[in-house]
C-alpha cells in the first residue's frame, strides 16, 4: 500500500512540476514580448539580463520627463503670472479735454479700436492715439 501511495504522490508531483513549468514558459514569453524587438532567440537568463536592463533604461527616461514636465510647467506659470499683469487706466481733466491713458502688459491681447469705440459710444470725440509697442 505504501508503494501505491508513494507512487501516486511521485505522479502528483510531475504534475504540479509540469504545471509550474508550463506556466514559467508562458511568463517568460509574455516577458519577451513586452522587450524591444531581437533579432536572434535568446537563453532565459539572457532574456532576465535584457528586460532589467530596459526597465533601468526606462526608469532613466521617465525621471527625464518628469524633469522636463516640471520644467515646462514652471516656463508655463512664469507666462500666466506675466499675462496677469493687469491694465492701468489714467484719466486727466484737462479743462475742455480729458487725456485717457491706457497701460497693459505685453501679453495682453488688445485691441485699441475696441476701446476707441467704447469710449465714442460714451460721447467723447477722439482727437489723437497713440500705441507704443
Amino acid at each position: 500500500m505504501d508503494n501505491g501511495n508513494g507512487a501516486s504522490m511521485r505522479i502528483s508531483r510531475c504534475l504540479v512540476e509540469r504545471e509550474r513549468r508550463k506556466h514559467m514558459k508562458c511568463l517568460f514569453t509574455k516577458l519577451s514580448s513586452l522587450l524591444p524587438i531581437q533579432q536572434t532567440k535568446m537563453s532565459v537568463p539572457e532574456m532576465v539580463d535584457q528586460a532589467t536592463a530596459y526597465v533601468k533604461e526606462l526608469q532613466g527616461r521617465l525621471e527625464q520627463h518628469k524633469g522636463t514636465k516640471v520644467q515646462l510647467e514652471r516656463t508655463c506659470e512664469m507666462r500666466k503670472r506675466k499675462r496677469m499683469i493687469r491694465p492701468v487706466l489714467n484719466v486727466r481733466d484737462l479743462g475742455y479735454n480729458l487725456e485717457v491713458n491706457l497701460i497693459t502688459g505685453l501679453n495682453v491681447e488688445f485691441a485699441l479700436s475696441d476701446f476707441i469705440n467704447i469710449l465714442q459710444e460714451e460721447g467723447a470725440d477722439i482727437l489723437s492715439a497713440t500705441c507704443h509697442h
